[in-house]
């Protein structure tokens, strides 16, 4: 019988079917939930000894571990993004295949996104947290009117994001979701993204823009691509100088695309907004300049745009669907490189699964 180690968060309906024909053991954050019980290095190449093969979800899974795991077969990410916290290039020279669950966070970071979009015009959080202060009370229009006046003031300023422009930089699942979501409240949607398919983008209502059109035409700017060598550090001053005066910049993809020395020079000069969910440091620091910043203008979220229980079922669906169409030989686009099929020792790794259900 395939012994599969899984410590990533999994639903249970599709652990019983993986169990009907495997040994399936959970272990670490896949127990609880709970990042203290991730597991260390050593305890993980312990675990992975005799596993065929590996579901995975935050482990970081290097060079190490993987030649430490003579029994390794085949790897099954949960996320959208293997490569973040696994050596790739050591499985292809193993022969080990590293399938992704392809668009599990498709719906959940295009919602977040809007949220904080819709959040930003009108700033809602800082509005709720000023009604519990007492703010907004008899109490305080009576003793201190001025202190009411402003309040007021700043609520007035809200905006209405009909008729806006969003610029969304990376035309991916993600970025298209936004896109579909931001165009049902009406607003325009520009896009950079130099892979995309223009015939495609045209039938979705989205126009291919170049980056600093982008930047310099857009009401909110949100950050959908993927990091790679190109798009690091990709949004810098420059770009910055060129958004509009208030303008709105939203990260929900990853900080590495952003210089964000810029983008915190850019908002403590009061010339954007900024609506943000990913920071270079994580979880930031309680002395960050950015908790400093004038909460009206800047929100901060705990980089949970990819988090709900919907995200959990679809990745343990395409998880599971992936090892199924693998060991009965159909084949899926979702594997992260498939060059490693053409290796030899594939044969002796991951070749050894294929089509092996019959």
């Amino acid at each position: 019988m395939l012994k599969i180690l899984c410590t990533a968060e999994f639903d249970k309906t599709y652990l019983d079917i993986l169990s009907e024909f495997a040994e399936v053991r959970q272990r670490g954050f896949s127990v609880n939930q709970d990042f203290r019980e991730m597991l260390t290095k050593e305890e993980l190449i312990n675990e992975l000894g005799d596993a065929d093969i590996f579901i995975v979800g935050y482990d970081k899974v290097t060079d190490e571990i993987i030649r430490s795991a003579p029994d390794l077969k085949l790897i099954l990410s949960v996320r959208d993004g293997p490569e973040e916290n696994i050596d790739v290039k050591t499985c292809k020279e193993l022969g080990i295949p590293v399938l992704f669950s392809a668009g599990r966070c498709a719906r959940v970071v295009p919602e977040h996104t809007m949220l904080l979009i819709l959040a930003s015009a009108r700033p809602l959080i800082w509005a709720n947290n000023a009604l519990y202060s007492g703010l907004w009370s008899k109490e305080t229009q009576i003793k201190e009117p001025e202190r009411y006046f402003n309040f007021f003031k700043r609520i007035d300023e809200s905006h209405e994001i009909y008729g806006k422009t969003l610029g969304i930089v990376g035309a991916g699942r993600n970025g298209v979701g936004l896109a579909q979501r931001a165009q049902a409240f009406g607003m325009k949607i520009i896009a950079f993204d130099p892979y995309a398919d223009k015939n495609r983008m045209d039938s979705l209502g989205i126009e291919l823009v170049d980056l600093m059109t982008l930047m310099s035409a857009s009401d909110y700017v949100s950050m959908m691509a993927r990091v790679t060598p190109e798009t690091t550090g990709m949004i810098g001053k420059k770009e910055f100088s060129a958004m509009k005066q208030d303008a709105c910049f939203v990260n929900t993809g990853r900080a590495a695309l952003v210089d964000n020395a810029a983008l915190l020079e850019a908002l403590q000069n009061g010339r954007i907004r900024a609506a943000l969910d990913v920071y270079d440091a994580e979880p930031i620091s309680r002395n960050s300049p950015l908790l400093k910043l004038d909460p009206s203008r800047v929100l901060l979220s705990p980089h949970f745009a990819g988090c709900s229980v919907e995200r959990i079922n679809f990745h343990s669906k395409a998880a599971t669907d992936n090892i199924l169409h693998f060991l009965k030989g159909i084949e899926n686009s979702h594997m992260y490189d498939k060059e490693v099929i053409h290796t030899e020792e594939y044969t002796k790794r991951g070749g050894v699964l294929w089509n092996s259900m019959k």
